[in-house]
C-alpha cells in the first residue's frame, strides 16, 4: 500500500491487525506510527492498552504475550515494536503474524533498510495485514514534495524557495518538515514563502563540500551549482576559490579521460584516471552530459579562471562575480 492509502484507512479508523512499516525513509514511517497512535486509542485508553517495545531489548515471546491480552475498556490493544532492525530473532514473531489477534493492532517499525520481499516475515504480513515500504526520495523529487507538504501545513512556498531548501537540507524530509513548520510560525501573514524567508530563517546550516559542487556541475544542474557556490562565498572558510577551481579541474580532467574509455570497466578507469572507484559513476554520467569538445573547453576555462582568481587580467570584477561567471561559462 502507498503512504496515502495507509494514512487514509487509519484516519477512517479502518485498522488492520498488522502493520509492517519498513524502509530507508524514516519520515513517512514516523508519520504513520503517529497517526495510528492518534486514531487507535484515546489518551485514557493508552494507559492500559498500549505497549511500546524496542528491538534490541525485546524477545519475541514478550511481544506475542502482549498481543494475546484482551483490551481493557477499549476496542483494541496497540503493540508497537520500534527499531525492529535491531531485533536478532525477529522471525520468531511469525506465529502471531500468521495468526493475528483481531482485537490487537501490532505495528512493526523497521527503519534504515527494507526487508526482503521474499522473507517469510514480509509474506506473512502481506497476507494478513498491511506492508508499507518507505523508500528514500530522490533529491530531484524533493522540491515538488516541499510544495505539496507546505500546502498540507497551510502555507505556500515559491519554486525558488523550495529549490533553495532542497540545496540546504538535501533529502532529509524530517528536517525539511521541521523547517517548514518553523517558517509557518516565523512568517505568519506572509502570503508566499520566498527565497528571502528561507535564507533568513533557515540559514546556511548545511556544510557542503567541493565534491557536491563538482557533482552539481557534472549533472548540469545550474541552479544548484550557483546556490552551492553562493553558500561557499557567503561562508568563506575551508574552500577558497583557488581550491574550488583546482578541484573542478581535477574532476573534469578525469571525466575527459573517462569519456575516452567508457567501454572499459570501472576498475580500469580508476587505474587510468587515478581517481576513486566511488566517483567513476559520476565520471560516466558527466561524460554523457558534456561532449568531448565541451570538456576540453571546460578544462581550458578552468585554467583561464585560475589565473584570473590570482589577479591576472581580472580587471575590477569581484571574486564572487568571477566564480559565478566561470560556472555560467562552463554550463552554458
Amino acid at each position: 500500500m502507498t503512504f496515502e492509502e495507509v494514512r487514509k484507512s487509519v484516519k477512517n479508523k479502518k485498522f488492520s491487525p498488522l502493520y509492517l512499516l519498513h524502509g530507508e525513509e524514516a519520515f513517512f514511517i514516523d508519520m504513520l506510527v503517529e497517526e495510528i497512535q492518534k486514531e487507535a486509542l484515546t489518551d485514557t485508553e493508552k494507559e492500559f492498552n498500549q505497549n511500546i517495545f524496542y528491538g534490541k531489548d525485546t524477545e519475541a515471546k514478550s511481544i506475542i504475550g502482549a498481543c494475546m491480552q484482551y483490551p481493557m475498556m477499549a476496542e483494541y490493544r496497540l503493540i508497537i515494536l520500534k527499531e525492529a532492525q535491531n531485533m536478532k530473532e525477529i522471525e520468531d514473531l511469525l506465529p502471531i503474524i500468521e495468526k493475528p489477534v483481531s482485537s490487537t493492532i501490532l505495528v512493526v517499525v523497521h527503519k534504515e533498510k527494507k526487508l526482503s520481499q521474499k522473507s517469510n516475515l514480509v509474506k506473512a504480513f502481506a497476507t494478513n495485514g498491511v506492508v508499507f515500504e518507505s523508500a528514500r526520495m530522490y533529491e530531484n523529487k524533493i522540491p515538488d514534495w516541499i510544495k505539496a507538504n507546505s500546502k498540507r501545513l497551510g502555507i505556500n512556498i515559491s519554486d525558488n524557495a523550495a529549490g533553495l531548501m532542497t540545496t540546504l537540507l538535501a533529502n532529509d524530509l524530517t528536517k525539511i518538515d521541521n523547517e517548514l513548520q518553523k517558517l509557518k510560525i516565523l512568517n505568519d501573514g506572509i502570503k508566499t514563502i520566498d527565497v528571502e524567508q528561507v535564507r533568513d530563517n533557515i540559514g546556511l546550516n548545511r556544510e557542503f563540500t567541493i565534491f557536491e559542487l563538482s557533482n552539481a556541475i557534472g549533472e548540469g544542474n545550474l541552479t544548484k551549482s550557483i546556490q552551492i557556490l553562493d553558500i561557499f562565498n557567503n561562508n568563506p572558510g575551508p574552500y577558497p576559490n583557488v581550491m574550488i577551481i583546482s578541484t573542478l579541474y581535477s574532476y573534469f580532467a578525469k571525466v575527459l579521460i573517462s569519456s575516452e574509455n567508457l567501454k572499459k570497466t570501472d576498475v580500469e578507469i580508476v587505474k587510468i584516471t587515478g581517481g576513486s572507484i566511488f566517483f567513476v559513476k559520476n565520471y560516466r554520467k558527466t561524460a554523457k552530459i558534456y561532449p568531448r569538445q565541451k570538456l576540453i573547453e571546460i578544462i581550458s576555462l578552468l585554467k583561464e579562471y585560475d589565473l584570473k582568481s590570482k589577479g591576472v587580467d581580472s580587471k575590477n570584477i569581484s571574486q564572487i562575480e568571477l566564480m559565478r561567471e566561470m560556472i555560467l561559462k562552463i554550463m552554458i
